[in-house]
C-alpha cells in the first residue's frame, strides 16, 4: 500500500473515531500542485481539497498556526491563493488544515473546481479501451 493511501485511511479512522462516519462530502482528491507561500514559498501536494480545507504535504518543513497562506493551482480555475490554520499533523510532512477567510471569489473558485472534478469518476472506476471510455 502507498504511503499516500496509508496517510488517507489512517486520517479517516481517526476521524471516524472521534466523530463518527463523515457524511459524503464532494472533495477533489488530488495531488494537485500547490505552495506554502512565505519567506521563501515551500512546493507541496494538495490532497482531499473541499470547501472547508485540505490536507497537504510538504518535503521539508511543518505548517503551525494560523498565519498560513497556500496557492493551490485548481483545475480550471488557475492559481488561488487561500489563507489556512493547520489543524493536525497527518502523518509524516502530512498536516490536514481548515480554511479561514475564504473571499467570495475564492470560495466560489474552489467550488467551481469542485463542480467540475468531483463528480468524475476515478480513474480506477473507469472502464477504458483504445483511449476510449467504455460505458458498457
Amino acid at each position: 500500500m502507498g504511503a499516500q493511501k496509508t496517510l488517507v485511511l489512517t486520517m479517516a479512522k481517526t476521524r471516524d473515531s472521534i466523530h463518527g462516519p463523515a457524511p459524503a462530502v464532494r472533495q477533489i482528491a488530488g495531488p494537485l500542485d500547490g505552495y506554502r507561500l512565505g519567506a521563501t514559498d515551500v512546493p507541496v501536494r494538495v490532497y482531499d481539497l473541499t470547501l472547508d480545507g485540505c490536507l497537504v504535504e510538504m518535503g521539508f518543513g511543518t505548517l503551525s498556526g494560523k498565519g498560513i497562506r497556500l496557492q493551490i493551482d485548481l483545475p480550471g480555475e488557475g492559481w488561488t491563493v487561500v489563507h489556512c490554520e493547520a489543524l493536525h499533523i497527518a502523518g509524516h510532512n502530512a498536516f490536514a488544515v481548515r480554511f479561514i477567510r475564504l473571499d467570495e471569489d475564492t470560495r466560489s473558485r474552489i467550488g467551481r473546481a469542485l463542480d467540475r472534478l468531483s463528480d468524475r469518476p476515478s480513474e480506477d472506476d473507469a472502464s477504458v479501451i483504445n483511449g476510449e471510455a467504455n460505458d458498457d
